[in-house]
This record gives structure tokens, C-alpha cells and sequence, in this order.
């Protein structure tokens, strides 16, 4: 007799949930403080999500993917036992983002295979928000900083121009992925004004590795897309780029080489290797230690610049072994993707989220930032496309979700 009711609630419950993950997701453009963010997040989404728990669990816990990216997680969080800085109540808010970025990854899922049409409103929703936000940001920042010579920040909770640019730069390729698969022209003309002016926010940014990965998947997009009917013109834009570059040094638009780039991080990337090899199996654990130079101030090898490179030391063979699985996985299903249905999207964004993990990031179990965008949501997206895929062959694709 309960059941209508108990099914009822948890009916309602979803769609409160989904509603709130959307508000949480546009928060990255226009919450100007992350703490407040992080807060609403747990109180908001992450608490009423957690009776939705067996059920996405029964439904997606199969998943290879998934099974590989809970596997990672928790190894992660275990090797903070051997860390020589442990401390009970770091590890424990390890686990909670640990748990955190789990139900994100399982909402975002849920949501792109049980409401697809949902799922596509807010994507085109979020990429509209970001070229607003950057909108916006762009005379808020040159209001009191220099033009050119100042790398922009964009408004949110993004705090450093590095994580500005990949995620504007992630909605960019977003956006150029929209316009090509729209059919009405009118949408078409704001997708591609969007991914033009998100990417131009881009080079403001002076991100070497953000624009490295916007163009490139951009590009990779394009090119997969229309294949031999862009390769003519790909010559064309890449002069364009280089000359738009030429001009911008040469005008004093871009004083310096952008951001330090590989002139710094090559020495960080040594450093990090030494600390590799000294734990190589196992790594030194998820909970680093605080390195100091001689100056007694944090070392710069605190931060890899390099998720890989992080994994490796803080997890050791085995973080690294299952922190390629995850990539190599994805790769295949994106692949497998695009062989079905002609969509490179997922490759783009993979291909985005590599740029930016190997030359940039840190530890990926990280409070909402830049990695939710441009990691973990693309691999959500793959598993809810591997399993739309297996309803369909199991016939089971037609049917309604709940």
C-alpha cells in the first residue's frame, strides 16, 4: 500500500536533485566563492541525492568504467595510510570528496541515459552560461587591470587564469559540437558564436595548455566531423592561428610567452620523478608532504603540473596502472562512439581533458573544480553512452526510465 508513495517521493526527490545539480553546475560561472559552492553542493546535492544511491548503483554499478574509476578512487584514499604526514582528519575529508565526486559522477550519468533531452538542455544551458560569464568577465577584469599584458580571470569560483581557460575553453569545444549538430540555423549562429568568443576568452587567459587543448580539440572535432571537406581549409586556420599569434607578440598584445609553460615545468616534472623513484610500487600516499625549499617556503614541486605525473607519486604502479585503464577505456568506448554514430565529441573532450591533465592539474580527488569539468564529466557522459548503447542491443532502449 506504501509502495505509489514511497515511488512518488522518490520521483520527486530525482527531479529535486537533478535541479539542483544543474544550479550547482552553474555555479562555476556565477558563485564568486567556491566555499559556498562546495556547501551547496553537499547540502543540496549531495545529501538528497544519497536515497537515489541503491538505485543508480543497481543500475550503472556494472560498469567497467565506473567499476575502474571506483577502484582508483579507493585506492587513493587507502594509500593515505602510508603517507608520512597522515592525519585521520585529512583522510577523512579525502573520503568525503571521494564519495562526493562519486554521486556526481553517477547524477551526471543518471541523468544523460534515464532524461536525455534534459541532459542536452543543460548542457546547451551550461555552454550558454559560460559565454555570459565570459561576457561579463571580460570588462569587470580590464576595468582594473591592464589590457593586454593581464592574464583574465574569469568570474565564478575559478580563481587562477590556467583553470579559467580549460573550463571555458572545455565549453568552447562544447559549443562548436552543438553548432555542428544543430539543424535549425539559428541555433547553429549561437553555438559557433559561442565556441568563437569562449575561445578568444581563451587567449586572454594566455594559457598555453588551454589553448592547446581548445584548438586541438576543436580541430579533432572538425575534422572528424566533416572529415576530407575541412582537410583543405585546416592549412588555412592553422596560418591564421600562427599569424594571429605573430601579430599579437608583435603589437605587444602578448608581452611575455604567455604563462611560464614548459620553461618551468620541466625542472617541477624532474623533481616529481625523483620522488617517483623513490617509491615507486606504492607511492608515498595520497596525503603529500608539504615540501620546502631552501628559502623554507613550499616547494614547487608541491604541484606536479601533471595528474599523471601525481598519480604516480602519491599511488605509486598501481595508481598509474589504473589511472591509464580509466583513460584507455574511455578511449575505446569514445572510439566505439563515434564508429556507431559519427559523433567525435567524446573524443574531443577526452582529448581536452589529456592536454590539460598532462602538462597541468595535480591530484584529481580534488573539492568542485576544473577536473569535475573536464575529467570526470566526460567520463561520466561515456558510461551513460555505453549503457544507452547496451539497452539498445538488449532491446531495452525504448523503454521509459524512472
Amino acid at each position: 500500500m506504501t509502495k505509489p508513495h514511497s515511488d512518488k517521493y522518490l520521483v520527486n526527490l530525482t527531479w529535486f536533485v537533478l535541479a539542483t545539480y544543474i544550479i550547482f553546475m552553474l555555479g562555476f560561472f556565477f558563485v564568486p566563492n567556491a566555499v559556498d559552492q562546495y556547501k551547496f553542493y553537499g547540502l543540496a546535492v549531495f545529501l538528497p541525492a544519497l536515497p537515489l544511491l541503491p538505485r543508480m548503483i543497481k543500475t550503472f554499478g556494472h560498469d567497467r568504467l565506473l567499476l575502474l574509476i571506483v577502484a582508483y578512487l579507493m585506492w587513493m584514499l587507502v594509500s593515505s595510510f602510508w603517507s608520512t604526514s597522515f592525519s585521520l582528519e585529512e583522510f577523512l575529508k579525502t573520503l568525503r570528496l571521494v564519495a562526493y565526486i562519486v554521486i556526481f559522477i553517477l547524477l551526471t550519468t543518471y541523468m544523460a541515459v534515464r532524461k536525455p533531452a534534459l541532459s542536452e538542455t543543460y548542457i546547451a544551458l551550461l555552454g550558454t552560461a559560460a559565454m555570459l560569464a565570459a561576457l561579463i568577465s571580460v570588462p569587470l577584469w580590464y576595468s582594473s587591470h591592464s589590457f593586454p599584458g593581464s592574464r583574465i580571470i574569469g568570474i565564478g569560483t575559478l580563481d587562477n587564469p590556467n583553470p579559467s581557460a580549460f573550463v571555458y575553453g572545455f565549453f568552447a569545444v562544447i559549443g562548436c559540437r552543438l553548432a555542428l549538430g544543430n539543424d535549425k540555423l539559428w541555433l547553429k549562429f549561437i553555438f559557433a558564436l559561442s565556441a568563437l568568443l569562449l575561445t578568444a576568452f581563451v587567449f586572454l587567459t594566455q594559457s598555453n595548455t588551454g589553448i592547446l587543448a581548445t584548438i586541438s580539440s576543436i580541430a579533432l572535432l572538425l575534422l572528424m566531423r566533416h572529415g576530407g571537406r575541412l582537410l583543405h581549409i585546416a592549412g588555412g586556420v592553422t596560418a591564421a592561428l600562427v599569424t594571429l599569434l605573430f601579430l599579437s607578440y608583435s603589437l605587444g598584445v602578448l608581452e611575455q610567452p604567455m604563462d611560464p609553460g614548459l620553461s618551468q615545468r620541466i625542472p617541477i616534472w624532474g623533481k616529481v620523478v625523483g620522488q617517483i623513484e623513490q617509491a615507486p610500487l606504492i607511492g608515498h600516499g595520497y596525503q603529500k608532504q608539504v615540501l620546502l625549499d631552501a628559502k623554507g617556503t613550499p616547494d614547487t614541486a608541491n604541484y606536479a603540473h601533471s595528474a599523471l605525473l601525481a598519480s604516480f607519486r602519491d599511488g605509486g604502479l598501481v595508481a598509474i596502472i589504473l589511472h591509464l585503464l580509466i583513460l584507455a577505456t574511455a578511449l575505446v568506448s569514445a572510439t566505439g562512439i563515434y564508429k556507431r554514430n559519427k559523433d567525435p565529441a567524446y573524443l574531443a573532450y577526452l582529448l581536452f581533458g589529456f592536454i590539460c591533465m598532462l602538462a597541468d592539474t595535480d591530484q584529481l580527488i580534488t573539492r568542485p573544480r576544473e577536473l569535475w569539468i573536464i575529467f570526470w564529466w566526460p567520463l561520466a557522459m561515456i558510461i551513460a553512452a555505453r549503457i544507452v548503447q547496451l539497452n539498445i542491443e538488449d532491446g531495452s532502449g525504448d523503454k521509459p526510465v524512472e
